[in-house]
């Protein structure tokens, strides 16, 4: 899958310290200017003409982007390319880029509204939820890590590509003034390498029907999160979508992702990845004892009556897993106990064998229930 960047907006994204930094690596030279409000370089070949380059001296003044555009526009002259070509080269400088197409008819003028939304909702999910492993490698995540959160706000959507339906994700890895880290990636440049890394094995896995390759690699790939986040993305099957990464050019990427990532996503990955979904989610029988508010009481027939299936919704701050819901199918008097724990506002202790299948937790075999205060 190629993708095409928005022509009409490139130039408008395109930094002053992009230009600087495209111009020092392609043997431009910074002159002497008679004001700090502009900054000259210039270009000397032995077999053609000088060029010479004004840019403004600070991006916030007032022209500062009409001075930029021009440069753009005169770079793709000088340098016989179209300007498209130019725009792309200098905003992937500094900067990673996630993009998505989705496969629509070519007549397509409109996808519906709820489509949209799902579509934003997950890419966000699959960025957030990939922060959430770099911080602590899980194979499943019940909610965000809080710190996730704010590693969004190093991401930002852009214009994409004219004609179809895309979006386009962008993470400025170094900026005018930092001082990276050479020997450790930023977190937010891992984030995009675990979703590629993902990527890469979620096409092996379905060319080779062996969806252990992508499951066992949780730690380093998908967790269950960011594989519920790829099917979304693709509405349970129903859109085919294409997904790339480039790699800002300033910062190699890591060697295992480092060729470009870009793979057609079908229905036959969606259904890989929603069963990897399903086993990543999974927490085997263990003994354990929870103690929660009850949320939910559930019985169609007399409660009291051995042959009733009586059922108990609890919500449990849990040591290790988090704010869970955990579900209980409970005895006559133990389900009597729950009915006082909820009317009076009490807290549910039950001991028994806690696990998770999916999204739903329950505890089997349940050997003692009791109200607290």
């Amino acid at each position: 899958m190629t993708t095409r960047r928005s022509r009409e907006h490139l130039a408008d994204r395109v930094s002053l310290y992009d230009l600087k930094t495209y111009l020092a690596q392609h043997g431009w030279q910074r002159g002497i200017s008679k004001s700090d409000r502009w900054t000259v370089f210039r270009l000397s070949r032995p077999d053609s003409a000088s060029f010479e380059l004004v840019l403004p001296g600070n991006e916030n003044y007032s022209d500062a982007r009409v001075r930029i555009s021009e440069a753009v526009s005169a770079l793709s002259q000088i340098e016989a390319r179209e300007i498209e070509q130019v725009g792309s080269e200098l905003v992937a400088i500094n900067s990673d880029a996630l993009l998505i197409r989705l496969e629509v008819s070519p007549n397509a003028e409109s996808i519906p509204v709820a489509d949209a939304t799902r579509h934003i909702r997950a890419i966000r999910n699959l960025l957030l939820y990939s922060g959430c492993s770099e911080l602590q490698p899980k194979a499943h995540f019940e909610e965000p890590i809080p710190a996730s959160l704010d590693l969004l706000n190093g991401f930002e959507f852009c214009h994409t590509f004219r004609g179809s339906f895309g979006f386009e994700v962008t993470n400025t890895l170094i900026k005018e003034q930092s001082s990276p880290d050479l020997f450790v990636a930023p977190i937010r440049r891992r984030m995009l390498e675990r979703i590629a890394r993902g990527v890469k094995l979620l096409e092996v896995a379905v060319e080779t029907d062996d969806p252990s390759l992508l499951i066992q690699s949780y730690a380093r790939a998908l967790n269950a999160r960011m594989c519920d986040a790829l099917s979304d993305i693709g509405i349970d099957g129903e859109v085919k979508f294409g997904l790339e990464v480039d790699w800002a050019t300033t910062l190699q990427a890591a060697e295992d992702v480092r060729e470009s990532t870009s793979m057609l996503i079908s229905e036959a990955h969606v259904s890989l990845l929603q069963y990897a979904s399903e086993q990543l989610k999974i927490v085997p029988p263990q003994s354990d004892r929870i103690v929660g508010q009850v949320v939910n009481l559930h019985c169609a027939a007399d409660p009291t009556q051995g042959n009733a299936k009586r059922t108990v919704a609890v919500k449990v701050d849990h040591a290790m897993h988090g704010s869970i819901e955990i579900k209980l199918s409970l005895g006559p008097d133990a389900y009597l106990l729950a009915i006082e724990a909820h009317s009076k506002g009490k807290k549910l202790i039950a001991s028994g064998q806690l696990q998770r299948k999916g999204n739903t937790w329950t505890l089997d075999s349940v050997s003692s229930v009791e109200t607290g205060a």
